[in-house]
């Protein structure tokens, strides 16, 4: 199964770095009907070729499939609103979010209004309503009439820096919008929710529970995290202080927390054990209970994930088998994947994965170096191993997607195991225990102070000197040096050898002189990065700003975000490299002619449709080069 995800995965990650638009679909699809017909064709022949042939084959058919699957998901997510604004017909479908100001909604925009009346779209929207008396009551299902000006999100990411557009489309979501008070009705409750939606109304009705109980604060921020998947009351502060003890993963629903409750389940039902029938009876108990938690907390790749291989490990205990294989792990790879590509560039589902990968490939390395029998001594020394392989095998995507490394990991998951055991029991215990007023108020204090005393905890953690290390950059391709150099010093303490010594040896060296090399490039290399209507340079000097005007390596960028210059005249003209237009810019370029002897003309993605188009025509009429930065949000120039 493994050798099949790797085509499929292969087939994702093309099409979503060099392919879009229509095209890719009808070469995908062409793909894949040639590779059926081969396949087909091949399944008549005999002999060794036909072997590799027929694997070339599969994998060409699935690669194909996947690049079109997420060509499907791209084409059902775009979509080309109206450039002002405009009445729309929605339904919220999920849990509304309370903010500062708003409330942030996840829409499902159902109809909008065009010249031919009210036309279907079907496409998910953020939008933040503002606070008045009415958006008090919104919930989920509601359905809404409202007017305003929906925008497509905009790439205006800095190379190396989190891209929130291509997030957001990622997430499905098609566009962003406000809506003030005074522009939306309240049209009713939809009649029927879906199970998600009712999902979010189960996990509010949990919270409430929660706040009715007294749990409140840091408490009742990390309680809900923990059991429910609700981080919207998690501070700035809290993230950090669990981030930087390196176990920000407790705070997302994970594998952990299904394989707690799994355990809890196996447990309870252990008397249905007897018997072949009462296992499989015992089986379909544990995978309704798990898909029922998993709509519970809003299905994230990672909870997935983890139901999908508690499933396989279930129905493979029932049936007799005891081991966590590399197949299992790709199975629920393979079936998340063709149900949503999308997962693939999830950060959760990346380090969900390669963590389970690395227990099953370097736990057993680490664990074998040291055997004991005692119980105490064996538990620590199990989670210190299992935590030891889950952070070797994420650090480098970690440190590539957050340029940190938590430097005490160690003894903050040794807090943090069994107390996130107690939790996690203890908050089960208190809704069975519910009925009886006083063992449910004894647990709830209890529960409450193992939480004071998490949190503690990782503050103090966090607070120990160097406790991490920040400010760690890594290309992508030193990521992928560094999983080849793990993969070596694996082999070699498997199986010691001279050979395998050296092989180790030349990786560390080919990494270190890599690494090297990348850095005295990044020294020397000067570039100039625009976006966000300023003008950032690396490295950080040598430059100097008069006015609206950057000077930098002998080259003029002039920024403009007003109309500063309509009235100025100059005796002679001004050199100008590049002209950055930008939001705020209300005359034309014509009359910047007369002060300033222009090459180039940026034109910012934060202006307006109707407003570029103008000025793009206004530079071809003047005969002036331009480049429109809508498409990416940013430019950057190499000197």
């Amino acid at each position: 199964m493994f050798r099949l995800t790797i085509p499929l995965v292969a087939g994702i990650f093309v099409s979503d770095h060099f392919f879009q638009g229509a095209l890719p679909v009808l070469v995908s699809g062409t793909g894949i009907l040639g590779c059926l017909i081969g396949l087909i064709v091949l399944m008549k022949w005999q002999g060794y070729l036909s072997r590799w042939l027929f694997g070339g084959m599969v994998f060409m058919f699935l690669f194909c499939v996947g690049a079109l699957l997420l060509q499907q998901k791209w084409q059902r997510v775009d979509y080309e609103w109206s450039s002002g604004k405009n009445m729309y017909q929605g339904v919220i479908v999920d849990v509304p979010q309370e903010k500062a100001k708003t409330y942030l909604c996840k829409l499902r925009i159902d109809k909008e209004m065009s010249e031919r009346g009210m036309v279907p779209v079907n496409r998910m929207i953020l939008v933040y309503i503002m606070k008045d008396s009415l958006s008090v009551n919104l919930r989920c299902g509601d359905h809404l009439n409202f007017y305003t000006r929906i925008s497509t999100p905009e790439r205006e990411v800095i190379p190396g820096e989190f891209d929130y557009a291509a997030y957001l489309f990622r997430q499905q979501i098609s566009g962003t919008a406000v809506i003030f008070p005074g522009y939306w009705q309240w049209t009713g409750k939809k009649s029927a929710l879906t199970w998600k939606q009712r999902a979010g109304v189960w996990r509010e009705k949990i919270l409430d529970s929660y706040r009715k109980w007294g749990f409140s604060g840091d408490e009742f921020a990390v309680l809900s995290a923990l059991t429910v998947g609700y981080k919207e009351e998690l501070s700035e502060d809290l993230r950090e202080t669990y981030q930087v003890a390196g176990v920000s993963h407790i705070l997302a629903l994970s594998g952990m927390h299904i394989a707690v409750l799994w355990g809890l389940l196996c447990w309870i039902l252990r008397p249905l054990d007897r018997s072949c029938l009462l296992r499989w009876v015992k089986c379909g108990i544990i995978v309704l209970l798990l898909w029922t938690f998993a709509f519970l907390v809003g299905l994230p790749p990672s909870v997935i994930r983890a139901v999908v291989m508690c499933m396989l490990m279930t129905a493979a205990r029932a049936a007799g088998e005891r081991t966590l294989s590399l197949n299992t792990l790709s199975v629920a790879a393979f079936f998340m994947l063709l149900y949503n590509p999308f997962y693939l560039f999830d950060t959760g589902f990346q380090l969900s994965f390669l963590a389970v990968l690395s227990i099953l490939f370097i736990y057993p390395v680490i664990s074998r170096y040291w055997r004991v029998r005692h119980p105490v001594p064996c538990y620590i020394w199990g989670i210190v191993a299992v935590s030891l392989a889950a952070q070797l095998g994420t650090a480098p995507v970690v440190i590539y997607k957050f340029a940190y490394f938590p430097v005490y990991f160690l003894p903050a998951n040794l807090i943090v195991a069994p107390l996130v055991l107690v939790i996690i029991y203890g908050t089960v215990a208190s809704f069975v225990l519910s009925p009886f007023t006083v063992l449910h108020i004894w647990v709830v204090k209890g529960l409450n102070g193992v939480l004071r005393l998490l949190n503690d905890s990782m503050q103090w953690v966090g607070d120990l000197p160097v406790s991490h290390s920040g400010d760690i950059h890594l290309s992508l391709l030193q990521v992928g040096i560094l999983y080849v150099l793990l993969f070596v010093v694996l082999s070699y303490l498997l199986s010691p050898s001279r050979k395998s010594l050296i092989t180790v040896l030349c990786g560390i060296n080919l990494f270190i002189g890599f690494s090297g090399c990348l850095y005295y490039m990044k020294e020397e290399s000067f570039q100039l990065i625009l976006a966000h209507s300023q003008v950032k340079v690396s490295p950080q000097k040598d430059v100097w700003q008069q006015d609206s005007i950057y000077h930098y390596k002998g080259m003029n960028i002039c920024v403009l975000v007003d109309n500063r210059w309509r009235s100025r005249s100059v005796d002679s003209l001004l050199d100008i490299d590049y002209m950055y237009l930008c939001k705020g810019f209300k005359g034309k370029i014509a009359p910047l002619q007369k002060i300033f002897k222009i090459r180039t003309v940026i034109l910012d993605a934060s202006l307006g449709g109707y407003r570029l188009n103008l000025l793009k025509d206004e530079c071809r009429g003047l005969g002036l080069d331009y480049i429109d930065m809508s498409p990416k949000g940013s430019y950057r120039i190499l000197l």
